[in-house]
């Protein structure tokens, strides 16, 4: 996954050693922040911009749509019918914490959009403590391999084919890093909230 862009371009003093610990610092908070506290409205400073349009990319592969922002997702072996906002890292009282979409599930900034080769990285609660959110991925657990993850760009559909369900610790970052296929990745907690569960899927025809 690419490290997370600050709004401010301030770069740290520290040089490329520093910036490469910044981003997986920033990694880090991005994973083990999905513990289920109920979600937080954002009303925080906004560290990393969260512009409603990206300008245009040239595809990596040829044929292969660059997509817009993904703006609905639906997993119906889960019973998942959800709108997408996009999240990043905040600052809060101080320090920075990963910002968690209110109601909706949660596109990762800085993670491929739908149809683009990379990782896409969807991540979402399975409780909340908040009546007024809502837990997107409480029956994520339901999801098998061969399962359909559909990732709208408003009117227009991207198909995943589940590949993999996995149960990781909160360590197990690698799992958020793009390569060259187009995939989704979703997150959430496990039931106890001690690890995360995670479903991959590859973009099909």
């Amino acid at each position: 996954m690419k490290p997370w862009a600050l709004a401010n371009g301030h770069k740290p003093s520290g040089g490329t050693l520093l910036a490469g610990a910044m981003a997986l610092a920033a990694a880090a908070i991005a994973w083990f922040g999905m513990a289920p506290t109920g979600g937080t409205r954002p009303s925080t400073e906004t560290v990393t911009a969260a512009g409603d349009e990206r300008p245009p990319r040239e595809p990596a592969v040829p044929g292969v749509s660059t997509g817009g922002l993904p703006t609905r997702i639906v997993v119906p072996s889960a019973g998942v019918d959800a709108a997408i906002a996009e999240v990043g890292v905040v600052r809060e009282n101080g320090r920075a914490v990963y910002e968690t979409a209110w109601r909706a599930a949660g596109h990762h900034l800085d993670s491929a959009l739908p149809g683009q080769p990379g990782n896409m990285v969807i991540t979402g609660h399975v409780s909340v403590a908040d009546r007024g959110n809502l837990a997107v991925f409480s029956q994520l657990e339901s999801v098998q391999e061969g399962d359909l993850v559909e990732v709208y760009s408003g009117g227009e559909a991207y198909r995943y084919v589940v590949e993999k369900v996995l149960v990781v610790p909160p360590t197990a970052v690698k799992l958020l890093r793009s390569g060259a296929a187009s995939q989704v990745t979703l997150v959430t907690c496990t039931k106890d909230l001690k690890n995360r569960l995670v479903v991959i899927g590859t973009l099909t025809a």
